[in-house]
């Protein structure tokens, strides 16, 4: 069984249905509403589970009781956690979404307080055991850390890139072997939204394969030898909840190319993990399980 380390962020999402807002000062009435683990390093180490390996989160958390709930959560659906660290005085990152018609979200982000940055304590010696890590761009102290241990022992170390702040530092990217951009984050680390420029601009300085979730369009990437654009479509569905859609896209890949799977299958196995979870409700619980990955993909067998 493959194993991933997923480093970087885990939030507590408080998460309403309802009409989005379109003007200042208006209230509207949610038609449902959850409390769901989130976090882009969190959130794909649950999905690498739910898909049929192991992964545990290397991150930090306050020691109050949001923390607890988001760890509490992590364990519960069998992700490891004995490498989250829980801070005295700080406060574990939250977020408010809204989630309004055909899946389309907005969400307030607190991303927490006082969470120390300094990675001394991880037990990076771990990497060189496992099949691959995912590292996000949230704790970049730590993601340098790992990424360069990783490159080290030749584990696949995949990165999340999407949008923040600020652009995702050069260095991780250079540092990566797989750094899958949102679009946001692409247009964002590139200056244009052309998806063919970015790609190639984002490619001009690192070695690693450099790709793209486009939502609904699917998943785009640079041939090796950067001469063509590879494209799979998103599966065909009516949305339902977008909400952690590019995390679980990240983990099933990582987990994938931890498998020792090519690109092509990777990107096909998580382009419809991330599909299938879109056309669901239920935050986390919407996550596909690997037998229904390959039953959509044609391959009833592999699962």
């Amino acid at each position: 069984m493959a194993e991933v380390i997923c480093i970087g962020v885990a939030f507590l999402d408080n998460v309403f249905e309802a009409d989005l807002p379109v003007s200042d000062d208006s209230k509207t009435f949610a038609r449902n509403y959850q409390q769901s683990g989130g976090g882009m390093a969190a959130t794909a180490s649950v999905a690498v589970v739910t898909l049929g390996g192991r992964a545990s989160l290397w991150g930090r958390i306050g020691n109050d009781e949001a923390g607890e709930r988001i760890r509490e959560g992590l364990h519960r659906r069998g992700v490891m956690t004995d490498t989250i660290r829980r801070i005295d005085g700080a406060q574990s990152p939250v977020s408010s979404v809204v989630i309004g018609h055909k899946g389309a979200r907005q969400a307030i982000v607190f991303p927490g307080r006082n969470l120390d940055s300094d990675p001394d304590w991880l037990p990076l010696e771990r990497i060189a055991e496992v099949s691959a890590i995912l590292v996000d761009p949230r704790w970049p102290e730590a993601a340098m850390v790992t990424l360069t241990h990783a490159r080290e022992n030749n584990i696949p170390a995949i990165l999340d890139a999407d949008i923040g702040p600020y652009p995702v530092p050069h260095e991780l990217v250079e540092l990566a072997s797989h750094a899958i951009f949102s679009l946001p984050g692409l247009a964002q680390y590139t200056d244009t939204s052309d998806i063919p420029t970015g790609l190639r601009k984002a490619s001009e300085a690192t070695e690693a394969l450099v790709g793209v979730t486009a939502g609904s369009e699917g998943f785009y990437w640079l041939a090796e030898d950067h001469s063509e654009i590879h494209h799979i479509p998103g599966l065909t569905i009516e949305a339902v909840d977008t909400l952690g859609a590019g995390d679980v896209f990240h983990g099933a890949f990582a987990l994938a190319i931890g498998e020792g799977k090519s690109i092509d299958e990777a990107a096909q196995f998580a382009n419809t993990a991330a599909g299938l979870k879109c056309a669901r409700s239920g935050g986390r619980d919407a996550i596909p399980s690997r037998a229904e990955v390959w039953v959509v993909l044609g391959k009833p067998e592999a699962a």
